[in-house]
This record gives C-alpha cells, sequence and structure tokens, in this order.
C-alpha cells in the first residue's frame, strides 16, 4: 500500500512542477533520454506519466524511500485527487480501446516502455518489440499472383507481409518509379540525372574494380568470392546476427535456388555460388516472427533488384536495430528449374554436369563444369536457338532496376575490364552507395581480404550506340516468341564474331552501359507491344520516357 501511495505521491507532483528538467522527485531522477521525451507530454500526460514512473520507482526502492516523500504529501493533497482521476479516465479509456478498437486522446497515450528500461549503446532507443502482421500468406504453390505475368515469384506474397503487396511490389502501383523515392530515403539522395555514372548506376560514392585476393577465396563460388566473403566476415564480426543469403536447392540441382536465414559462417559458405533462376528471397523474413528468427536484431539480406525494393518498402515493419543490403547486378533470369535446363541443353555439350555460367565480356557464355572445366560457347552459336523461346521470366521484360539501386553495396562484372581466364578468377566491380556499404568494404579491405583498383575503366572501341542496334532485333525476336532458326551460324564465323565485337566494341564501364541501354530499349518495346506504353514512365527508375 506505502508503494502505491508513493506513485500517487509523484503523479500530481510531477505535474505541478510542469516536467523540470531534472525530473528528480523523492531522490529519483531519470535519464537524458527519458527527460527529452517526456518533455513533449501535456500536463495531463505528466499526472499520467508521474503515477507510473512512481509506482515503478517505489516498487523497485522499497519503503526505504516511501518516507523521502512525506514532505511532498503535505503540498501536493489538492493535486492528488486531480491525478487519481485522470489516472482512473485514463485507464477506463485504454480499456475501451482495446474492446471497441478505438484510439484514446493522445495526452493519455501510454509512454513507450522498453524491456530493458535503458537506451541502447548508441543513443537510440531500440525499436518496438517485433510483431507479426495479421496477413495470412500466399500458398507456395499459388498459380497466379497480385502482379500476375509480371509476378518475379520474389516469395514477399508468400509471408505474412502480403498486405503491402501493392506498396513493396516493383510491378504493381507505381513499379519501379517508388525507387525514385526510395532512394533518397536509404541513401539520403536521390542519383544526379546529369551525372552519366549516377544516370546509369544508381547512386554513388564509388565505382571500384573488386576481387578477392587469391589465398582468401572460399571453395565455393561463382566469382572470387566477393559477396561470399562479405557475409562471412558480417557474421564473425558480429555486425549481423545472421545473413539472408541463397543455398542450393540439393546437390544435384547446384543452379536451383534455397533462400535460407544463415546464422553461422559454415551456411553461408555452403550456399556460395550464383543460383541464375527466380528466386522467393523475400520467403525468409517470415523466420524473423518466428522463435527460430526472434532474436535476430541486425540482419545482412543479398538479393536482386525486385527483391530489395521489396525489402525496402517493408523495412520498418520487421523490428531491426539494423540493416545491411548487398547485391548484384540482375538480367534476363530463367523463369524455373526447367527453363534454365532447355537453355544449358542449347548451349553446352554436358549440361548434365554445368555448375554455373555467365554471360561474359568476351560475347561468350561461360559455363562452368564440376570438374572445372570450361566451355566458352559464342552467344551466336547456341546449338539449338529455337528451344530457347519462353525461357526468360516475363518479369525480367518488364524490369528497369539492373544496377539494384536500392543496396547499400552492389557487386557485379559487367563494368570491370576484361582479363580473360576463369571467372573464379577474373575481376568485377561494386558500386558503393552509402556508409553502411562502405563499412562492408572497410571491413575486408583492412583485413586484407579484397584487392580495390581506383576506379572502374570507362574502356574504348566503338560508340556503345552502333552496338546495340545489331544485338536488340534477335533479343525481340525471343522476347516477342517468334521462331526462332533451328541451328545458329557457323562455329568458326561466331567465333569470329565474338573476337570482332570484343575487340572493337565497347570495354569496361561502357560495356555495361551498353548492357543497360539494351535492356532499357527491349523492354520499353516489350512493354508496348504488351499494351503496357502508358506503364512505362513509371516502371523506369530516374530518367523518364512518355508513354
Amino acid at each position: 500500500m506505502d508503494n502505491v501511495r508513493t506513485a500517487l505521491i509523484l503523479g500530481p507532483a510531477i505535474s505541478s512542477r510542469g516536467g523540470p528538467p531534472s525530473l528528480r522527485v523523492a531522490n529519483i531522477k531519470v535519464h537524458a533520454s527519458a527527460r527529452a521525451q517526456t518533455q513533449r507530454l501535456s500536463s495531463c500526460s505528466w499526472a499520467v506519466a508521474g503515477a507510473a514512473y512512481g509506482l515503478h520507482a517505489a516498487g523497485a526502492a522499497g519503503t526505504r524511500d516511501v518516507g523521502n516523500v512525506k514532505d511532498s504529501t503535505r503540498n501536493c493533497r489538492a493535486s492528488c485527487s486531480k491525478a487519481l482521476s485522470i489516472c482512473c479516465v485514463a485507464g477506463v479509456a485504454m480499456r475501451l480501446s482495446r474492446v471497441t478498437g478505438r484510439r484514446y486522446p493522445r495526452h493519455m497515450r501510454a509512454i513507450p516502455c522498453h524491456a530493458s528500461g535503458q537506451e541502447s549503446s548508441t543513443g537510440v532507443q531500440p525499436p518496438p518489440e517485433r510483431k507479426k502482421p495479421k496477413a495470412k500468406p500466399m500458398p507456395q504453390d499459388t498459380r497466379v499472383y497480385p502482379a500476375k505475368d509480371l509476378c518475379s515469384k520474389c516469395g514477399f506474397c508468400n509471408t505474412s507481409l502480403v498486405g503491402k503487396v501493392q506498396e513493396a511490389c516493383a510491378f504493381l502501383g507505381e513499379g519501379m518509379a517508388k525507387i525514385d523515392r526510395l532512394e533518397e530515403k536509404v541513401h539520403g539522395r536521390q542519383r544526379r540525372l546529369d551525372v552519366e555514372d549516377e544516370l546509369y548506376f544508381g547512386v554513388a560514392e564509388a565505382i571500384r574494380p573488386i576481387r578477392v585476393v587469391a589465398e582468401r577465396r572460399p571453395s565455393k563460388r561463382a566469382w572470387t568470392g566477393v559477396i561470399t566473403s562479405i557475409a562471412c566476415e558480417m557474421l564473425r564480426s558480429g555486425r549481423v546476427d545472421a545473413v539472408l543469403c541463397v543455398a542450393s536447392a540439393s546437390p544435384d540441382k547446384p543452379m536451383e535456388p534455397r533462400p535460407i536465414l544463415a546464422r553461422t559462417v559454415e551456411e553461408v559458405l555452403a550456399s556460395g555460388g550464383v543460383k541464375p533462376t527466380l528466386s522467393p528471397n523475400i520467403m525468409p523474413l517470415e523466420l524473423l516472427f518466428s522463435e527460430f528468427g526472434r532474436d535476430i536484431k541486425r540482419l545482412l539480406f543479398i538479393g536482386v533488384g525486385c527483391q530489395v525494393q521489396a525489402l525496402r518498402a517493408v523495412e520498418a515493419d520487421l523490428g531491426l536495430e539494423s540493416l545491411y543490403v548487398l547485391g548484384t547486378n540482375c538480367v534476363d533470369n530463367p523463369r524455373d528449374g526447367e527453363a534454365l535446363q532447355r537453355f544449358l541443353r542449347s548451349a553446352s555439350e554436358t549440361p548434365e554436369t554445368a555448375t554455373g555460367f555467365e554471360f561474359m565480356q568476351d560475347n561468350r557464355i561461360h559455363v562452368k563444369h564440376r570438374d572445372g572445366r570450361y566451355e566458352r560457347v559464342p552467344i551466336f552459336s547456341l546449338k539449338d536457338p529455337h528451344t530457347c523461346t519462353g525461357v526468360i521470366a516475363k518479369s525480367c521484360y518488364s524490369c528497369h532496376d539492373y544496377v539494384n539501386a536500392l543496396t547499400d553495396l552492389t557487386v557485379g562484372y559487367m563494368a570491370a575490364p576484361w582479363e580473360g581466364g576463369k571467372m573464379t578468377e577474373h575481376a568485377q566491380y561494386c558500386v558503393i552507395r552509402n556508409q553502411r556499404g562502405r563499412e562492408m568494404i572497410d571491413l575486408l579491405e583492412g583485413s586484407g581480404v579484397l584487392e580495390l583498383g581506383e576506379s572502374a575503366p570507362e574502356g574504348g572501341g566503338f560508340p556503345r550506340d552502333g552496338i546495340i542496334g545489331g544485338v536488340l532485333k534477335p533479343e525481340l525476336d525471343l522476347a516477342f516468341g517468334r521462331r526462332q532458326p533451328k541451328e545458329g551460324p557457323p562455329r568458326w564465323l561466331a567465333e569470329f564474331l565474338s573476337d570482332a565485337i570484343t575487340v572493337l566494341g565497347p570495354h569496361g564501364a561502357d560495356f555495361a552501359k551498353a548492357s543497360i541501354d539494351r535492356a532499357t530499349l527491349r523492354n520499353i518495346v516489350c512493354a508496348r507491344a504488351e499494351g503496357q506504353g502508358d506503364r512505362i514512365a513509371i516502371l523506369r527508375p530516374g530518367e523518364k520516357t512518355d508513354g
């Protein structure tokens, strides 16, 4: 009873003082963050807050503190009854709000209370308790998703976050025009359209060649292991509690995806390598609302453009203290495992042993096999071009975020100088977009894991405009499902064409810009052909075009 009496005394005492800077009453003092928070409250709220605070303080201090407030009792009896009335009204209002769903008045709302009762080490209050959204996830075997044919199967609709699909999906509503607004939120500014590098690559502090030093490269990798190495070091250093990455579906299907929420370095290392199909990377976010992931407060997310855009739209709903986003460039994914195998049968002599492939700067498809050997197939000499119709997902024909503009750090290869040799030894390039991206790079550079060049080379050769027209027509034929020839040109001619374009065509950053131009023009034409001409302006971030 003494503790309750102390609480009722402290309530009006604080209220009558109007919220003193020290908030010192009966030898009880709160820290600065609570003081700053309470200075915004009205006088009625001071009474409610004081009663609650006094009850907690008296309970913690015991009866020895009760005597310290007897003098305050004589001066506060008049206001005590007022405070008690306010507390009662507030309690009734809170109870009614739970029953009716109506919000009680602002001055009667409870003060946020964190379990720790203390501010974080950074001086910022911890995030609110993570609450699972009430929406019901769509089943994984759903045939038609909200974006219909344009769905990239990112996994967002298979989580309880699905209630926000209209705002999150890269192919609904404002589409990829949302990137303009999100760039400012994520990076502190939008890309500068008068700077060519930012027009193409998005917000950039720096664009630099990158690779992992030979003796530190992970065994399972597509290139030199830049992304895998960053993810492992973020876990080792304690900067994150988990990494959302993509493992293989099975040992027999190394290129088919299985997104996971990795808690150990071993899990990350086992997930190395590119999975070149549509992947539901958002789906493991549902684990954050389960017992498995409830203690995850700092997360590294690895993904491509459409996935990252969905993530950024619901970032505030995940209850995370910090989120790092590491991404790759992405274009023209096979829609599923069956489409992937169709493409491999057309490109490789032994598709059953393929563990990875990439369209490289020498205008050849480099196919990596289990025994370590490589096939280098000219892009003009696929064995059965007609079998590749319908391989690429329709969402990829509507995507204008090849560069993954909303990551903190993007790693790709198109703007890296062509060196020849194996993919697993070849340099890539990175776009450092903000302080979090810089932190990830500094973490590895300081430990001697990374080799960083000064800047991505501009390249040379013929102007890139002259190359785009030559490759655009066959791309459009493939996109529109037009009948492809059963056989490509003779192999010697295909080799000659690949060599000639490699020598005479754009190099380095110009090669990447030519690739972006090609994909952009193709996708604009596809949108118009599909009757979506009026949507083109809202599908493209940055510089927009008329429908």
